[in-house]
């Protein structure tokens, strides 16, 4: 049997192609990349997004606390400093972050299937939604 694998499963380049609605149902589109290196109990994520023009880069680094858990810390160059959990399940990576300082945290859901991958994800500041997106990941 194959075994399953999840986004943070090997050192890869995609391309991503992602949906955001705001609140009152406004759409913008981006285009952007992700490289996830591997280096046995620190997975490391550089992330750039274009959006209306603007390029938006995140970094983040996330241990290995074991097969299914991982904790992670993210510098977000518009949010600020991200922290939050990685939870597996199978092909099923579950992420849920904070700012701390602030009120924002959010969710994001990413399916796996060989060489491309689906995620899904909202942004709150307290229990108002501010954005919610879909993004398609292509590996290169």
């Amino acid at each position: 049997m194959k075994k399953l694998k999840h986004f943070l499963s090997d050192p890869a380049e995609w391309i991503t192609k992602s949906e955001f609605v705001d609140r009152f149902g406004n759409i913008t589109s981006a285009i952007g990349e992700s490289k996830i290196e591997t280096d046995g109990s620190e997975i490391t994520n550089e992330v750039w997004t274009c959006i209306d023009g603007k390029r938006v880069r995140r970094y983040y680094t996330i241990s290995v606390i074991n097969d299914s858990f991982f904790t992670y810390k993210a510098d977000n160059e518009q949010l600020g400093n991200e922290t939050g959990v990685f939870s597996v399940l199978k092909n099923m990576l579950f992420s849920h972050f904070i700012v701390p300082d602030t009120k924002l945290s959010g969710f994001e859901v990413f399916l796996s299937d060989e060489d491309e991958c689906s995620s899904y994800g909202s942004l709150f500041e307290g229990s108002e939604l501010i954005h919610s997106w879909r993004t398609i990941l292509v590996k290169i």
